[in-house]
């Protein structure tokens, strides 16, 4: 996909998705822009997408309603950004402590390099060492690229 930072993407959706994932990475979080059909998709983590339409940022805030059993959703605005990204990192840091990569995604990971300068992702061998392949890694705070996952 191309890198529209800083440029007015095809819909009003894609730009909006190209902001926030512009916000994101400047606080550190990674995300995969997607778009299609009037929607434009930021994925974050496990059970963490925020899609947007180009008025308005949605995702799920983790809360069932109480008597329909319904999944509930943060809604903000177009109108500020920021304040969307921290919302988004709080959810993103919650879900980081429910939702750890597994062992074997984690045991994958170490054998492509990642990153701006291409350096190994050693330090996970000591949790993998430690939880063996089956068992389910707790990763270090700071999230890894995602070029360690899509190889770029």
């Amino acid at each position: 996909m191309a890198d529209l930072r800083g440029v007015l993407a095809g819909t009003p959706a894609l730009h909006a998705a190209s902001l926030l994932r512009d916000e994101l990475e400047r606080h550190g979080v990674e995300g995969d822009v997607h778009d299609g059909y009037g929607l434009a998709l930021v994925s974050v983590w496990a059970d963490l997408v925020v899609w947007t339409d180009g008025m308005v940022y949605r995702w799920w805030n983790g809360c069932l309603a109480p008597r329909t059993r319904q999944r509930l959703y943060a809604v903000y605005g177009m109108d500020n950004p920021a304040a969307v990204g921290r919302a988004v990192m709080l959810r993103y840091a919650e879900l980081r402590e429910k939702h750890p990569r597994s062992g074997l995604i984690a045991e994958a990971l170490l054998s492509y390099p990642y990153g701006r300068e291409g350096g190994p992702a050693g330090f996970l061998r000591p949790a993998i060492a430690i939880a063996g392949r089956d068992d389910r890694v707790r990763v270090p705070a700071a999230p890894l690229p995602l070029e360690a996952v899509h190889g770029r």
